[in-house]
């Protein structure tokens, strides 16, 4: 297959494409090189996402289109809503208007289970959006509008809406979840829970995460699916596995009072679909600290 692949340059979409290299010929589009230059076995074509117009020479004809790219700026609104709105709902119109000129049959988009916001019971793909957030609003509404957008078009591609839940593995950066836990315990510094246990999800390992975009681009049909790992874990087991591996004790801050905002995910709908994901959270954790 021919795949034009935004985000390759991140935690996802690089490990996506080393996984697609030398099976696939894929066209990478970036705002930059990566820093290690053009690595891959990829086509780089050079574009800042969040530009209203490009310049970047997109090629001929592809079978799919995989977009991941978000703005690095995600958390930062209003200071840089443009480049967030650009790279989230700009480019998912470009590149949904191009797919069709390039004779692509399917749409990968990536998206976010924080859509959802939090919830005593797994989240199934059919449970409404509060439209209200306190927290990286801005982010969560544009990426909204990009579904709503490419759902549009699912009629002349095979659109697949993937919903990810808590990202994590080997190499992520230290700003996210389970790296900063995972620098919290080794260092000694307290982790906050809401309640004996904190927060209940499934994350998902990155591997699964990769799996799930290569098999759902031989679907015939367009999907909106949660992406999440296997197992219901607490932050306080994830914390505490962690502790174990690092022959570290973990410190906890446990606030009684505040209420934890689960979020889990509903995967039947993922596992017909695609299969279920493999990677264990001890399994994951295990890869992530560098302990396999």
């Amino acid at each position: 297959m021919r795949i034009l692949l935004t985000g390759a340059t991140g935690f996802l979409g690089g490990r996506l494409l080393r996984k697609l290299a030398g099976d696939h010929e894929v066209f990478a589009l970036s705002r930059r090189m990566p820093e290690s230059g053009a690595e891959g076995g990829a086509t780089w074509l050079i574009q800042d996402l969040a530009q209203p117009t490009w310049t970047v020479q997109l090629p001929d004809k592809v079978d799919a289109v995989v977009h991941l790219a978000q703005s690095p700026h995600f958390r930062n609104f209003p200071a840089q809503a443009d480049d967030i709105y650009g790279v989230s709902v700009g480019t998912t119109v470009k590149l949904l208007d191009w797919a069709l000129k390039a004779g692509a049959q399917h749409f990968v988009l990536g998206s976010t289970g924080g859509l959802y916001g939090s919830s005593k019971e797994p989240i199934a793909e059919s449970a409404p959006l509060p439209h209200e957030r306190s927290q990286l609003g801005f982010y969560f509404a544009t990426k909204r509008a990009a579904e709503l957008l490419a759902q549009q078009y699912a009629g002349q591609l095979t659109v697949a809406t993937l919903r990810f839940f808590f990202i994590y593995g080997a190499g992520q950066s230290s700003s996210m979840l389970m790296p900063r836990l995972a620098a919290n315990v080794r260092d000694g510094k307290p982790i906050m829970l809401h309640g004996d246990d904190g927060i209940h999800l499934n994350p998902v390992h990155v591997d699964d995460a990769v799996n799930a975009i290569i098999r759902v681009m031989n679907l015939k049909d367009s999907r909106l699916l949660n992406i999440a790992g296997p197992q219901v874990t607490t932050l306080r087991e994830i914390c505490e596995e962690m502790g174990r591996l690092l022959d570290r004790r973990p410190v906890f801050d446990v606030d009684m009072i505040a209420r934890p905002n689960h979020l889990v995910a509903d995967i039947e709908r993922m596992s017909r679909a695609l299969g279920a994901p493999e990677a264990g959270i001890k399994a994951g954790i295990a890869e992530l600290l560098g302990k396999v």
